[in-house]
């Protein structure tokens, strides 16, 4: 059997066609959605976790946990200075020997990045077999539930990859993806667009052809494509296009805008009221890389702040976030928060931990003033394709949305204004692609 693999940067899902019926498996054992969170947890014992248990592990091995940091070795450096001068020397860094495992998300979005991979736990993971481990526990769990063994799959992609400028990066990033599906053993691969799939999806519904813009809007990418379909049949691609803007970038804004007072931006410190370093406040936006900032010196400089600044509150709020390990769960609140202005106008963002205690109104226009820049980029993206197609635009018959982002009101609003509301079509938001390419994998076995 061969299934349709939609392998998101937020979400993951998994779908087979048997000529009638679409059926999304359900990926995540834990979980009750259609699909899997695309996160992975790896402990030092180098057991390997994905999805909502990853989650639920993480937080609960992690938050409040103690910590101690010692010197080891992280690599070896050799510097040939010529004239038979050769300087070798061990380089060490403060690791943390209680670490008990790392969390990583949004690996799909490092595909077309230099990015090689990592070391855990004495033991190196390039991020191909980081990749895989997640592929691999889908793979094995579809196999479960279907009661074969599954080494055939129609994986979809963006039609450009995060950071990728041009056409042999986003093909980079997909010859790193088949190795990670080769690796997690799949032997028979296929790659779809993911807007395809969406449309493959859309058509199964249609009655009459048409053209039709997919507007397929996720955690990582926007991906936007121009096709006529006809009832029952592959879309023909008219053109494509797409951006490195997606629900990870809006989220990111929101803790910018919004949240980074909280934890000291704004704060001045000492005799000469100087800033907060701005350094330290990164940690804040990227919360992957706080570990790595919790070390003796950052506490010990935090500590020195803490006794002459403005607002000592929010510095004791950062040295909790960085030390007691809430930088993900803050990124999931401020998520949730996101998702919730969709359907209500105002909100609350409420987050508590450690020292930490947020309570802030939140409004759907000021969400909308947070990322004005990206949607009017978006806009221009889309009038772009539609240009590109040679299609009118008052002849595109219908917008096909899918992906968690699109539905975001302004989005709503901007492609309601460009074509007609009436025209606007919600395809299954999570499991649309995976839908599209179940149906595009058995149609191909």
């Amino acid at each position: 059997m061969r299934i349709g693999m939609d392998f998101g940067t937020t979400n993951s899902g998994i779908a087979i066609y048997d000529g009638d019926e679409v059926q999304v498996l359900p990926l995540d054992p834990v979980a009750e959605t259609a699909v899997m969170r695309s996160v992975l947890y790896i402990t030092r014992d180098h057991e390997v976790h994905t999805g909502q248990r990853a989650i639920d592990l993480y937080n609960a091995q992690n938050t409040h946990r103690e910590r101690r940091m010692v010197n080891k070795k992280v690599g070896h450096v050799r510097m040939d200075f010529g004239d038979g001068l050769v300087v070798e020397t061990d380089v060490h860094a403060p690791v943390d020997e209680l670490e008990p495992g790392r969390l990583m998300r949004s690996l799909k979005s490092a595909l077309a990045t230099p990015y090689s991979g990592t070391r855990l736990f004495e033991r190196d993971y390039t991020l191909e077999g980081l990749i895989a481990l997640y592929l691999q526990a889908a793979r094995e769990r579809a196999s479960e539930l279907l009661d074969e063994d599954i080494k055939d799959v129609v994986l979809g992609r963006p039609v450009h990859f995060v950071e990728a400028k041009t056409e042999a990066d986003d093909q980079h990033a997909e010859d790193r993806l088949r190795r990670a599906a080769e690796l997690a053993g799949f032997e028979r691969i296929a790659f779809v667009l993911e807007p395809v799939a969406a449309a493959r999806h859309y058509a199964q519904s249609a009655r009459e052809p048409q053209h039709i813009l997919v507007y397929d809007f996720g955690g990582g990418t926007l991906d936007l494509t121009v096709m006529a379909v006809e009832p029952g049949k592959m879309p023909t691609i008219l053109a494509v296009g797409g951006l490195g803007i997606a629900g990870d970038r809006f989220d990111r804004r929101i803790v910018e805008k919004a949240i980074l007072p909280h934890f000291g931006e704004g704060v001045t410190w000492g005799d000469k009221a100087l800033p907060i370093p701005r350094d330290l406040l990164d940690h804040v936006m990227h919360w992957e890389n706080q570990s790595g900032a919790a070390t003796p010196e950052t506490r010990s400089f935090l500590h020195q702040i803490q006794a002459k600044c403005s607002a000592p509150a929010r510095i004791y709020a950062l040295e909790s976030l960085i030390f007691d390990f809430y930088g993900f769960a803050l990124f999931e609140a401020v998520e949730a928060t996101k998702r919730r202005l969709s359907s209500v106008t105002f909100d609350t963002f409420r987050f508590v931990g450690g020292q930490i205690d947020i309570w802030q109104l939140m409004t759907r226009r000021q969400f909308e003033s947070y990322t004005h820049t990206e949607w009017r980029y978006i806009r221009e993206a889309v009038l772009d394709i539609v240009a590109r197609s040679g299609v009118p635009i008052d002849t595109i018959d219908a917008v096909v949305r899918t992906g968690g982002s699109s539905s975001i009101p302004y989005g709503l609003a901007m492609l309601g204004k460009l074509f007609d509301p009436e025209k606007l079509v919600t395809e299954d938001l999570f499991t649309g692609v995976a839908a599209g390419l179940g149906i595009i994998a058995h149609e191909n076995s």
